[in-house]
């Protein structure tokens, strides 16, 4: 969690947005950023190997080499997803100005009636596992302060804890209590409150009223963003057999919402709290979110962004900058040149998926290392793919055919509906 950024007064940052003026929930969220400012920021590179690396013993370098999986180079989906969500969490306070009378009114009478009318705000994130949609949204998160704190707020006394964003997984049971409990333990961990107790107070409640409760209790901490992650998990998914059954006929649905009441909560928070919300999953997931059209519409307003592994391994994202970054990490005496020969070898033995590149340039260099090799060579690449990596090949070969009857095999490969 974020540590609460202190705000005194309003920093008076020029927004050159009229709706933005005088309001100190926008004035929270910091400068508007340039697209070059946003990228280097949500650049994470951990230390490189020092010189002296190479001399330490391989169980050592293992520690070494696992702050690898921390790094992170944004694509241009992931910069576009980060202003995405610049735009969504200001334009959801517009209409909250907590300057405005009708802003308390609302949040004490639910009283709808503003010149600046509430608006349903949503974008969607879809992507393979591993192809970096998470690691996406979590760094155009960390952006922003979790939580803000004000000293002085209109018409308040005494501090105001700001909530601008708040992320959670998606339970595997995915039910309504489940993911209320998550949202809840959340927004305390993060706001330093107790609410999950008064919320789950009598587990036997309906789902419907523990999501109520929630929301009643985080109105005067004006959420700006609610994220929820593996959106998949609302949805029952159907066996392999039905899957290829359904892929060679007619039939569409592959998968049903376990819980009503959970999608009807998601349909709340954009239709009547209208907090921006963010829904990440995989194809087949968010696929099925395309069903229902009054459903798809409302999580696209605030853009639909897929995050892809590249194409191939000449694509200037794969080769320059995801290898490139890679490249700095070498804990062998002899550095290995990215050639174009090595490049569509990770390729081929990857698919792109930033994730497996990661894996495979980390079991490569233990297998290159353990065998006394003084720099790493493409042997030591398919050695790591074949033995460490095995169980994901079939997989891999199936995104590398791109055929539609092998990647049906894996509900979370076939992009259906909106992929």
């Amino acid at each position: 969690m974020n540590a609460p950024l202190m705000l005194q007064e309003p920093h008076g940052q020029q927004h050159h947005v009229n709706a933005y003026a005088d309001n100190v929930l926008i004035e929270a969220c910091g400068p508007i950023l340039r697209p070059q400012d946003v990228a280097k920021r949500l650049l994470h590179s951990p230390p490189p190997p020092s010189a002296e690396s190479i001399e330490l013993p391989l169980h050592v370098l293992e520690h070494q080499m696992a702050g690898l999986w921390r790094l992170h180079v944004p694509t241009e989906a992931g910069i576009a997803l980060t202003h995405s969500i610049d735009v969504l969490i200001r334009q959801g306070y517009v209409h909250r100005n907590p300057a405005r009378a009708t802003t308390w009114r609302r949040i004490y009478t639910q009283d709808s009636a503003d010149e600046h009318g509430p608006v349903q705000l949503a974008a969607c994130v879809v992507g393979l596992s591993g192809a970096g949609k998470t690691s996406a949204l979590e760094r155009a998160l960390s952006l922003k302060p979790q939580v803000v704190v004000h000293e002085q707020f209109p018409h308040l006394k005494g501090p105001v804890r700001q909530l601008l964003w708040l992320k959670v997984d998606v339970p595997g049971s995915g039910k309504i209590v489940d993911l209320v409990e998550s949202l809840a333990r959340a927004s305390d961990a993060a706001l330093g409150t107790n609410y999950t107790v008064k919320v789950l107070s009598g587990r036997s409640r309906r789902g419907a009223a523990m999501a109520h409760e929630w929301l009643a209790q985080m109105a005067c901490h004006f959420p700006g963003l609610i994220v929820l992650d593996e959106l998949q998990n609302l949805f029952k998914i159907a066996t392999k057999a039905a899957r290829q059954r359904a892929e060679r006929s007619a039939d569409r649905p592959l998968l049903r919402i376990v819980d009503d009441e959970a999608l009807k909560f998601i349909l709340t928070l954009t239709n009547t709290s209208k907090i921006p919300f963010v829904g990440c999953g995989t194809p087949d997931g968010i696929a099925a979110f395309g069903t229902r059209m009054s459903t798809a519409q409302r999580l696209l307003t605030g853009g639909y962004h897929r995050i892809d592994p590249e194409p191939s391994s000449t694509s200037g994202f794969f080769r320059r900058r995801l290898l490139g970054c890679l490249s700095e990490y070498q804990w062998l005496p002899e550095k290995a040149q990215m050639t174009a020969e090595l490049a569509d070898q990770i390729y081929r033995l990857t698919a792109g998926v930033p994730r497996i590149c990661v894996a495979l340039w980390i079991f490569a260099q233990r297998r290159a290392i353990a065998t006394k090799a003084r720099c790493l060579s493409v042997e030591h690449l398919r050695h790591a793919a074949i033995n460490d990596l095995g169980p994901l090949q079939p997989a891999v070969a199936a995104l590398l055919s791109q055929e539609p009857d092998r990647l049906a095999q894996y509900e979370d490969l076939l992009p259906r509906g909106l992929g």
